[in-house]
């Protein structure tokens, strides 16, 4: 719990009123409650992890209150301040523009562990931010996160972190982080990616599917085709798509043609601009 701390004697001392021993890393607070942290709440709250308690700010009032009457172990608390007061892992979530106004009026402890999702707040500014806080590191969760499935890329993880992400979805440890903006460059790609499956769901209905039996296929379709990769070691996206275009067949066909038009430039195009942002 929070305020107490181990002394190298084994003694314990006070910090600010609260208990906060290192060895039970599960009181979690959540500054920001969209829809990423309502995911981690939920998939949190779902996957077992024993003697959870879980903090949320006030802001987004209908959400927060939502999931603390829905899950046992979350309080919504009155300040964002409560929230740091109460809790051993702090995760903001809050949107990049309102980053530096909302971390500048809280109070960190050097015991807290900072975990950020604000995708354009870099290591080395967040760190100043959360002054005395020990332990920083940023993390890409995605909403996928609610059913336990989703690569996680971390930046500057510590064990702990590592050991509750774990419980949403497979963690991958970041050596710099151009290479965490590179990957978090690929989440900005997941609207037009949505957008494509419409069109394709849209284009099968208009040939006299059912409306929900094309949506649910096209869904499915990816699906399967996108598992079928992960399990190549390494994945060899190349190497799939040469097996699938039989010379002279549909997949050969459909691939010149969306070559030829550049299709696939426009979204290396589109991924360098967004790469831009976090420079």
């Amino acid at each position: 719990m929070c305020g107490i701390r181990l002394r190298p004697d084994g003694g314990l001392s006070t910090i600010s009123g609260y208990i906060c021993v290192k060895y039970n890393p599960m009181r979690i607070g959540f500054i920001g409650v969209g829809r990423i942290s309502a995911a981690i709440v939920q998939g949190l709250c779902t996957s077992g992890v024993a003697g959870l308690e879980i903090f949320l700010s006030p802001r987004n009032t209908e959400t927060s209150k939502t999931l603390a009457a829905k899950f046992a172990p979350v309080t919504r608390l009155e300040s964002n301040q409560a929230v740091l007061d109460s809790s051993c892992i702090v995760i903001i979530a809050v949107r990049p523009p309102l980053a530096a106004e909302v971390l500048s009026a809280l109070h960190f402890r050097e015991d807290h562990t900072v975990v950020s999702l604000v995708a354009l707040l870099k290591y080395a500014r967040l760190q100043r931010m959360v002054r005395p806080a020990s332990v920083v590191c940023r993390a890409i969760p995605l909403p996928t996160v609610v059913h336990h499935n989703c690569p996680l890329p971390m930046y500057g993880a510590s064990e702990e972190v590592k050991r509750l992400f774990r419980h949403l979805g497979e963690p991958l440890e970041v050596d710099d982080e151009d290479q965490l903006h590179a990957l978090w460059t690929l989440t900005g790609l997941i609207t037009p990616y949505y957008e494509l499956l419409s069109r394709l769901s849209e284009w099968t209905a208009a040939h006299g599917v059912m409306p929900e039996m094309a949506g649910a296929y096209v869904a499915r379709l990816f699906q399967s085709i996108s598992f079928l990769a992960e399990q190549s070691k390494p994945v060899d996206f190349s190497a799939l798509a040469h097996h699938a275009a039989t010379p002279g067949g549909i997949n050969e066909q459909a691939g010149k043609e969306i070559a030829a038009a550049g299709a696939h430039d426009v979204w290396s195009t589109a991924a360098d601009r967004v790469l831009q942002r976090f420079h």
